[in-house]
């Protein structure tokens, strides 16, 4: 995980812009639904936010945000699994690339 100071998962819902996405879709023949990971750095007020949603629900994988979109967690109709603040002026690319490589899940390949 990162090394940089972050601040407790805080219940108020986030609401800025999408600076960064990584959608990924992934199939398996052992299992009846494909698997969905939606990683996102959000810039909402002073702070980023890095958060990562999973899920199997085909209907909603057309209406995953997208990097530039506006977010507002109350009507974006999915729940993040793992949210994590970093305060903006310490935010960098690297801790991006390391969130990704930390939280991205999809199916091995067998």
């Amino acid at each position: 995980m990162s090394s940089a100071p972050t601040t407790p998962v805080s219940a108020q819902p986030i609401r800025g812009s999408i600076i960064e996405a990584e959608i990924k879709i992934s199939v398996s023949p052992a299992f009846p639904l494909p698997l969905v990971s939606g990683l996102y750095a959000i810039e909402a007020g002073d702070g980023i936010w890095l958060c990562a949603y999973y899920g199997s629900n085909r209907s909603v994988f057309d209406y995953l945000p997208q990097k530039g979109a506006d977010f507002d967690e109350k009507t974006a109709g999915i729940t993040f699994h793992s949210r994590q603040r970093i305060a903006k002026d310490e935010y960098r690319p690297e801790l991006w690339e390391q969130f990704k490589k930390s939280r991205l899940m999809t199916f091995k390949a067998e």
